[in-house]
C-alpha cells in the first residue's frame, strides 16, 4: 500500500505543479506517448484485471500480447513520459526529487509484482527474459 501512496503523492505534486507555459515540443511529444501507451495497456489488460495495488486478482490473467509484447509494466511507462513531461516544464529542484522518487517507487513496486506474477504464472521468467520492465529491452 506505501507504493501506491508515495506513487499518487508523487503524481499530484507534478500535477499541481506543472507550468504549462513553459511546455515546448518535447513534454508534447511525451504527453502523448504517455497516452498511447496507457490507453494500448488498458485495452490489452482488460478491466478486470486492473489494479491500482501490487497484487494479483484471483481472475488475473498473464497479458503477453499488445504492449505488453514489448514492456512488462506499460502502464507504470505511461505514467513516467506523463510525469517526465510535467516535471520537464518545472525548473524546481524539487520537481526533479520527486520524479526520482516517482521512478524508484514504480521500480520496487514492480519488482514485487513481478514477484508475485512469477509465483503464480510459470511461463513469467521466460516472458521476463525477452521483454524490458518499462520499455523494450532494457
Amino acid at each position: 500500500m506505501i507504493y501506491v501512496v508515495i506513487q499518487f503523492s508523487c503524481i499530484i505534486y507534478l500535477v499541481f505543479n506543472i507550468q504549462p507555459d513553459n511546455f515546448a515540443l518535447m513534454e508534447y511529444l511525451l504527453i502523448i506517448a504517455a497516452i498511447v501507451i496507457g490507453l494500448s495497456a488498458v485495452v490489452s489488460m482488460k478491466l478486470k484485471n486492473l489494479n491500482i495495488l501490487p497484487e494479483l486478482k484471483k481472475t488475473h490473467h498473464l497479458r503477453t500480447k499488445g504492449v505488453y509484447r514489448f514492456a512488462r509494466h506499460p502502464m507504470y511507462t505511461s505514467v513516467l513520459l506523463l510525469c517526465l513531461a510535467f516535471m520537464l516544464s518545472n525548473s524546481h529542484l524539487f520537481a526533479q526529487i520527486v520524479m526520482l522518487i516517482l521512478f524508484i517507487d514504480l521500480i520496487l513496486k514492480s519488482n514485487l509484482e513481478e514477484k508475485l506474477l512469477t509465483e503464480r504464472f510459470q511461463n513469467y521468467p521466460k516472458y521476463r527474459q525477452k521483454t524490458g520492465r518499462f520499455l523494450p529491452f532494457l
